[in-house]
């Protein structure tokens, strides 16, 4: 029984020592960045011993990656599932109806003033000094999620090309993003009244200018299936 015992409670300090040292990872490489963080800044923030980070993870270069999954995989699967849960409405939602979900699903994580803040800028410093495999990010992020938000646009909005409802979904995410920073940067200086933002005034111009784009990529009612390429039918 004691054997018993004195195992779990190993296993559970070591649960709570590897998520310690990922919490004080993400936030290290989030301010710092990958190279101005050394294993000892890690472990001196989670009050861990240094063989701790080769014991849980193997070492710095695959704990920055860790964390970086670590920080991706909540997002990705809670827009995920908002879409899934948004599509299988009956009757189906209109197009803006899935662009206001779209895109509180999306800002509601980011504009946290902690967690999101973070994660925006630890993508910030892989986008201009990338330390990740490409595909890290590629396949377990922007690619879920495209496929996800394309198909649902093909089926509240109007008849496009793949590639077409493909760049819609890019640039829902790319105003979504621009928020998010403004957001960050409105709440930390005096922003101009020559630019006014706030993200529920940026939520109705987002829903009507999206619209309003997405419905410009209609294909042509000329263009039937027999029309088009295999490339261009609609999946």
């Amino acid at each position: 029984m004691e054997a018993s015992v004195t195992t779990c409670d190993e296993t559970a300090e070591a649960r709570e020592t590897h998520e310690r040292i990922l919490d004080a990872a993400q936030k290290l490489f989030a301010e710092k960045g990958l190279d101005a963080t050394s294993v000892r800044d890690i472990t001196a923030e989670a009050e861990c011993n240094v063989a701790a980070v080769n014991y849980h993870f193997g070492g710095k270069e695959n704990l920055y990656l860790e964390s970086f999954k670590a920080m991706l995989a909540p997002l990705r699967d809670q827009r995920l599932a908002m879409i899934g849960e948004l599509m299988e409405r009956e009757p189906a939602p209109t197009l803006e109806e899935f662009l206001v979900t779209f895109a509180e699903g999306f800002l509601d994580p980011l504009v946290d003033e902690s967690r999101g803040r973070m994660f925006m800028v630890f993508v910030s410093r892989e986008i201009l000094d990338p330390r990740l495999p490409t595909s890290v990010f590629l396949e377990e992020f922007i690619v879920p999620l495209v496929d996800r938000a394309a198909a649902a646009l093909n089926r509240v909005g109007p008849l496009m090309a793949p590639n077409d409802a493909v760049m819609c979904v890019f640039s829902l995410i790319g105003q979504l993003l621009h928020a998010v920073k403004a957001h960050h940067l409105a709440t930390h200086v005096d922003v101009p009244e020559a630019i006014p933002f706030d993200l529920t005034g940026f939520l109705e111009h987002f829903v009507r200018f999206s619209a309003g784009g997405i419905r410009a990529c209609a294909l042509d009612e000329s263009a039937t299936p027999t029309s088009l390429s295999d490339g261009e039918r609609r999946q």
